[in-house]
């Protein structure tokens, strides 16, 4: 179905398929048709940004590789229904995105974006986002209004 129009035939849906971008997944309730849920396997450049200011290198304990050559990776794997989103991915370099894959050692994400590797022995070692960011109002530094100007 070519959104806002009507049904194409599988040739020109191959067509438009190889030069796409992205592709959103879009779920639908099975009787009513409503929109369930809408998410893409990979993340939006807003997300990408997000991820790279949370994460600054690879979360694997001790590693330092800047966020620029590392993958974003799904702690949840995709084809086991891990959402695309900030509470399910974080920056590997190659060779920890390797071991998280083809090793012993596991990984798992809690709320704040914190990784918990387990490793072969069943030790486990937190990794939290490098920093946390906190906007305020100018000169408003503390979470509380500041002070009138003395004048």
């Amino acid at each position: 179905m070519l959104a806002g129009r009507s049904p194409i035939d599988t040739d020109t849906a191959l067509r438009l398929a190889g030069t796409a971008p992205g592709w959103d997944r879009v779920l639908t309730h099975p009787i009513s048709g409503g929109v369930l849920a809408v998410d893409r396997y990979r993340p939006s450049e807003h997300l990408r940004r997000v991820l790279s200011v949370r994460d600054e290198h690879c979360r694997f304990p001790g590693c330092r590789v800047p966020v620029r050559r590392c993958d974003i990776d799904h702690t949840v794997a995709r084809e086991h229904d891990g959402p695309t989103d900030v509470t399910n991915l974080a920056h590997l370099c190659r060779r920890h995105h390797t071991l998280k894959h083809h090793s012993a050692w596991r990984v798992t994400q809690t709320p704040g974006g914190v990784l918990h590797w387990t490793s072969p022995l069943g030790r486990d070692y937190p990794d939290a986002p490098a920093r946390t960011l906190v906007f305020t109002t100018d000169g408003d530094t503390s979470g509380t209004a500041p002070d009138p100007p003395p004048f």
